[in-house]
């Protein structure tokens, strides 16, 4: 009995097989609802969200450091969305890029927080006008520590440039676990 059988005859059966049990393709109104952000989608969302970063307060000057937080980062008042759950925090910016277009970032969340997610969705809101900028997905790197890597919108890259990773920063931040839908 031979059992070889020809490569280009066992891409065919593959292809037919893979066609008859894939699902049938979106709708084209269900592919430009997915593409929206979700303060579009949700604008009753954001607008809570941001009230609930005013009401973060931030207390400048050295005097009001915790022991162990860095006297050179400024605290980023931080939303976190989680299983219906929201939790206020604080991020601290440790590493902050700009170049070619691309924003390179590491943060750390208040260890108050409790256990690390794996990821977040975050949201940059503009800490003045209270409006989204972009979003982008962060990944944990090590303990409460979290690392992007994103494209900028123009008009962003170019305010932002001039920033240094002890300044303090132009945005707030909402972040979502994948769970939120």
């Amino acid at each position: 009995m031979n059992t070889k059988i020809p490569i280009e005859e066992l891409l065919r059966w593959r292809l037919a097989r893979a066609v008859s049990e894939a699902p049938p393709p979106p709708r084209a109104d269900r592919l430009l609802e997915a593409a929206r952000p979700w303060w579009e989608i949700w604008p009753e969302r954001l607008r809570s969200a941001v009230e609930r970063l005013d009401q973060i307060q931030v207390s400048y000057g050295h005097a009001m450091a915790e022991p162990g937080q860095s006297r050179t980062a400024h605290p980023v008042p931080t939303l976190i969305v989680s299983a219906g759950e929201e939790f206020q925090a604080f991020a601290s910016v440790l590493y902050f890029s700009i170049g070619g277009g691309r924003l390179r970032l590491r943060f750390q969340l208040d260890p108050a927080h409790g256990q690390s997610e794996r990821a977040f969705d975050v949201t940059f809101i503009a800490s003045a006008a209270g409006i989204p900028l972009f979003s982008s997905h962060a990944t944990l790197s090590v303990e409460n520590e979290y690392r992007l890597d994103t494209e900028l919108p123009e008009k962003v890259a170019g305010e932002w440039e001039q920033i240094k990773v002890t300044d303090r920063m132009p945005f707030r931040l909402v972040l979502r676990t994948a769970t939120n839908g």
